[in-house]
């Protein structure tokens, strides 16, 4: 990247023996000589540059900003462009930062511009804004920032020298041990639906050393790609090669974009010659060819109220809605599904994500296709989650306050953080709420999904109200999540007046009547089950209130009587909730 004011030389072609060495010197001495060279150079040598955009600027006095040039470094290009004409504009302040810029045409085909590497003493990071964590994309539109970044979305944080000394310090307790934060289910014993109705599923699930198929889920393998192996080459090809992705750079904690054939080919460069450390956690594939080869495991399709109560969309239904008939846009249904089942993350060597929480407290499957994963837990304790939710809040601040580390504040509250690593074969399932962090110690492929489920209705929507308090945009919470659990309020009312057809108690007192209501309800659910969809209706109730908001009355769904089902289920809840 070469950058000057209006007037500067352009050093290349048929150079003098002066202006080679000025190079040299310039390539040895570093960014500091080259600044100051060429800010000589601006002020005492003005030759013509036919190679330069043609422009009244060029004749203007002066060195400011508005005749500052930057030149793309694309081989084939070498275009001279006007800093204040870019989109967004830069300055030489600006501009210094990058060591390869590609301006808007060759960035498609060269990739994006490169930012330069810290050189003084301990390369900072910078740290990114979490509550933003499922959308990353959205760095680069963020407002009042230099460059499309806002300054308040990042911050300096040395993240794997803070792991590093706080393990030396042994802060980490092991989540593999007796004691620590995993359940291990016994070899042979069932992990589907009817393990979390009979034990629920408030801890992390590991399994070390069961099989994918052992555990109902389906990876792709060499036979389905016609290959001795399965590569990031063929994820390029299931999901398409020119597909963009957002990267996450480690070093700057800002985003980047590339093609999915870009991103494969840097993986595929060996690591000593990569200049960024680069990370992809949001690519969904449900929809693409890859999803074909993918099946989420026994737990997570049984559980997830996306597969049992969002509407199939298969032809046009009509439901009775206050008196009229509305018929269903069959084709709307399924293109405002979630789709949320189904993520490929692939990990450079070195990358991280910091302590989040999964979006509206959605649990996760998460299996380890190559490579290795470490994980740090904390418990969703009412104090850890509220420790978490005021550093998350101050660390979205960015630069108007420090960064602390989180678990420095969970350990000196008296909480615990467990380190877990995770390795090649491996699965793992986390519940909802369970604040973590994840590192890739070497280059890593990962398939996982999120879902919404029953057995952790209460933990969920503790976690949406979080989401709330911490004024998370739209953008950035799972998709249509009052709409989902409209539906699954719905489909709850139903099975419970499905219990109770035929069991009329006559002649028996109202005491009677509530008394076998509540026998039938616990005989069918466990209790943490009812607790949730006791929260639930109490949600129900908010949402229905004269303050809802826009946002809140769109996710009404049109084909559901919602005042209905919430008076329902909250007389059900009030009555077999003791």
């Amino acid at each position: 990247m070469k950058a000057e004011i209006a007037g500067a030389p352009n050093v290349g072609g048929d150079a003098t023996q002066g202006e080679v060495a000025e190079e040299k010197e310039k390539a040895t001495q570093g960014p500091a000589l080259v600044a100051k060279i060429e800010a000589s150079n601006a002020k005492s040598v003005t030759p013509e540059h036919p190679d330069k955009p043609a422009s009244s600027k060029e004749g203007s006095d002066g060195d400011g900003d508005d005749n500052f040039m930057i030149q793309c470094d694309a081989p084939n290009c070498r275009k001279w462009y006007y800093a204040v004409d870019l989109d967004p504009p830069l300055n030489p302040t600006s501009a210094a930062q990058y060591d390869v810029w590609h301006c808007a045409d060759c960035a498609p085909y060269h990739g994006p511009s490169r930012l330069r590497r810290r050189r003084d003493g301990l390369r900072k990071r910078k740290r990114i804004n979490f509550v933003k964590l499922n959308d990353p994309g959205a760095f680069l539109d963020a407002e009042n920032g230099q460059n499309g970044v806002a300054t308040n979305d990042v911050q300096d944080v040395d993240f794997a020298g803070m792991i590093r000394a706080r393990r030396g310090r042994g802060m980490f307790q092991s989540g593999t041990k007796s004691g620590g934060c995993l359940v291990m289910p016994g070899e042979g014993e069932a992990f589907n639906g009817e393990y979390a109705a009979m034990h629920g599923f408030d801890r992390p699930v590991f399994f070390a050393n069961r099989t994918p198929s052992q555990i109902g889920l389906r990876v792709p393998t060499p036979k389905d790609v016609d290959d001795e192996q399965f590569t990031f080459q063929h994820i390029a090809k299931l999901v398409g090669a020119f597909r963009p992705v957002q990267l996450i750079d480690t070093a700057t904690q800002l985003t980047t974009e590339m093609t999915m054939g870009e991103w494969v080919d840097y993986l595929e460069t060996p690591k000593s010659e990569r200049t960024r450390t680069l990370n992809l956690i949001t690519l969904e594939f449900s929809q693409t060819q890859l999803g074909d080869l993918v099946t989420e495991p026994d737990f997570a399709r049984d559980l997830d109220f996306v597969n049992l109560h969002w509407p199939k969309g298969e032809g046009s239904s009509t439901s009775e809605v206050e008196g009229g008939l509305i018929a269903n846009d069959a084709d709307e249904i399924v293109k405002e599904r979630p789709n949320v089942s189904k993520y490929c993350l692939m990990g450079a060597s070195g990358s991280y994500t910091d302590f989040h929480v999964d979006f509206g407290g959605t649990s996760v499957w998460y299996h380890v296709f190559s490579g290795k994963k470490i994980f740090y837990f904390v418990e969703p304790t009412p104090n850890n989650l509220r420790i978490f939710s005021g550093w998350a809040t101050n660390a979205s601040r960015g630069q108007t306050s420090k960064y602390e580390f989180l678990p420095d504040l969970i350990t000196a509250a008296g909480g615990a953080v467990y380190e877990v690593p995770v390795l090649k074969g491996q699965t793992l399932f986390i519940p909802s709420g369970w604040i973590h962090a994840v590192s890739t110690p070497e280059d890593s492929l990962v398939f996982g999904g999120n879902f919404i489920h029953r057995h952790s209705l209460e933990m969920q929507l503790g976690i949406y109200r979080l989401e709330r308090q911490m004024k998370v945009g739209k953008e950035y919470k799972f998709p249509n999540y009052q709409r989902l659990l409209w539906y699954a309020a719905r489909d709850f009312v139903k099975e419970c007046d499905r219990l109770v057809e035929g069991q009329s108690p006559g002649d028996d007192e109202i005491a009677d009547q509530r008394k076998r209501l509540v026998q039938t309800m616990c005989a069918a659910y466990p209790r943490h089950v009812l607790k949730g969809y006791d929260a639930l209706s109490k949600e129900l109730v908010r949402w229905l209130s004269p303050k809802a908001t826009r946002h809140t009355i769109e996710q009404y769904p049109e084909n559901v009587d919602v005042k209905s089902v919430s008076t329902r289920l909250s007389k059900i809840m009030a009555q077999c909730v003791v």
